[in-house]
């Protein structure tokens, strides 16, 4: 069986973000972009020297994060646009995962009795491999990337976050509804990398690694909120969390990884980095980091996680394996 992405999934993509355009927020950001990009252009072309000249500091940086927003909020687009470009092509690149269900027949194993001992055809019951194209596991995190740059645009637009705001428990209610849509974000994220590096494994294994791995994600940068109070309990917990991940991380790397395939040993590498600079990060702030560091880190690990994919899918995946 194979599920591939077609046309009329594109009119869906573009439904949805035009629904979503309505959101004042992103207008602006787009409008900000358009007036200040304006200023940089020079002649028929864009110089980043003349970009340089033309604003300070201050302006350059409100010129990148305004980018970054309308970048985030675009995903889903870029993904489509890609999809479009490559059908255009006399050989488009192609980008599938494949991942199998095997089921053996019970009745076919013959267990053990005593010291006896011998070898035994074991009978499959019922398989089912199943290709994936690349769009199908990407776009879920592309399009809770769009609704998180919404939020924590909203967040810093309402006040609830500014300079000034430290990341702790007692952050507003809308940064708490952001922190919920991120946790979603970052199990998609995960199943987008996972199901990526992990071809030819079972769908159980990619489902249940990268709910694994959410969870624990998702206990360490809860934690971020609170100060540390050097408890045995808290200790405890720390040290157990700690092996959970060896335990997730180091079957997957050694034993799930396509290792015949360096993009998805690429993916493998940029997914660990991902979640090391997370979980470092949020376990040492600790109730006392400002918001705007811990916005620019979760952005930074987004921006990265969303170029690796745009670049994969754009060159094929498939092409190099």
């Amino acid at each position: 069986m194979d599920l591939e992405f077609q046309d009329h999934y594109v009119l869906a993509v573009i439904a949805l973000l035009w629904g979503l355009c309505f959101c004042r927020n992103i207008l602006e950001s787009c409008s900000t972009c358009l007036r200040m990009a304006d200023g940089c252009i020079d002649g028929n072309l864009c110089c980043v020297k003349s970009c340089i000249e033309f604003y300070n500091t201050s302006q350059l940086a409100e010129l990148v994060r305004q980018t970054v927003i309308v970048f985030c909020f675009l995903q889903p687009i870029f993904y489509c646009a890609i999809y479009l470009l490559n059908k255009s092509r006399l050989v488009p690149p192609a980008s599938s995962v494949v991942l199998h269900n095997v089921r053996i027949n019970g009745s076919s194993i013959a267990y053990r009795h005593g010291n006896a001992s011998h070898a035994q055809a074991v009978q499959v019951e019922d398989w089912n491999l199943v290709e994936i194209d690349y769009l199908f596991i990407v776009l879920p995190f592309a399009t809770l990337v769009s609704v998180t740059s919404l939020l924590w645009v909203h967040c810093i637009n309402v006040r609830d976050i500014n300079a000034s705001t430290t990341w702790d428990s007692q952050m507003p209610e809308s940064v708490f509804f952001y922190e919920a849509v991120y946790y979603v974000e970052l199990w998609a994220m995960n199943v987008s990398f996972i199901a990526a590096c992990a071809s030819e494994r079972s769908v159980l294994e990619v489902h249940y690694t990268a709910m694994a791995l959410s969870c624990m994600l998702t206990y360490s940068i809860s934690q971020s909120k609170y100060e540390t109070e050097h408890s045995v309990l808290e200790h405890t917990l720390s040290m157990f969390v700690s092996l959970c991940y060896f335990s997730v991380l180091v079957p997957l790397w050694l034993e799930m990884v396509q290792t015949a395939c360096y993009v998805a040993v690429a993916l493998a590498v940029v997914h660990a980095a991902i979640l090391l600079v997370l979980v470092s990060f949020h376990s040492l702030a600790r109730g006392q980091l400002p918001a705007s560091q811990i916005l620019l880190v979760r952005i930074m690990c987004t921006v990265a996680a969303c170029v690796t994919h745009l670049s994969v899918y754009a060159t094929g995946r498939n092409e190099h394996c």
